[in-house]
């Protein structure tokens, strides 16, 4: 009879703590998922006209950040086609967000570089293709 008593007790307090932390959990989501959407969008957005005439034309933006350190990717555009100063905000921007969020919710990764691939300009676009690993 005792062990009953004890478990509607124990639901009794556990309760109330388990609807909190998911009220907070989804309350955390809306405030940093929608404005990462937004920045990767408007990054998409600033880089979406790829054309180029040289490899000259063609550079590559950082995006994201993970948890360990370093960009989530890396995205190639087209200089004369985009605002550098806004996208280097933007890039800036979503960065920070990213680390903002690991750091508060304690978020850790496993480490892993993402390398920095080269980038050029073929068939009048830029592109970025993964750079060769070889020991020269």
């Amino acid at each position: 009879m005792k062990i009953r008593h004890l478990k509607y007790l124990s639901i009794l307090f556990l309760a109330p703590l388990v609807a909190c932390s998911e009220v907070n959990s989804d309350n955390h989501s809306e405030t940093t998922d929608k404005p990462s959407a937004n920045y990767q969008q408007q990054i998409q957005a600033a880089i979406a006209d790829k054309s180029c005439n040289t490899n000259d034309d063609c550079a590559l933006v950082e995006v994201g950040a993970k948890p360990c350190g370093g960009p989530e990717t890396y995205e190639p555009y087209a200089k004369p086609n985009v605002d550098e100063a806004k996208l280097k905000e933007l890039a800036a921007a979503y960065k920070k967000e990213r680390q903002d969020y690991f750091k508060e919710n304690q978020i850790m990764g496993i480490c892993v570089v993402t390398p920095k691939p080269s980038v050029g300009c073929v068939n009048n676009q830029c592109v970025a293709s993964e750079q060769s690993l070889q020991v020269q």
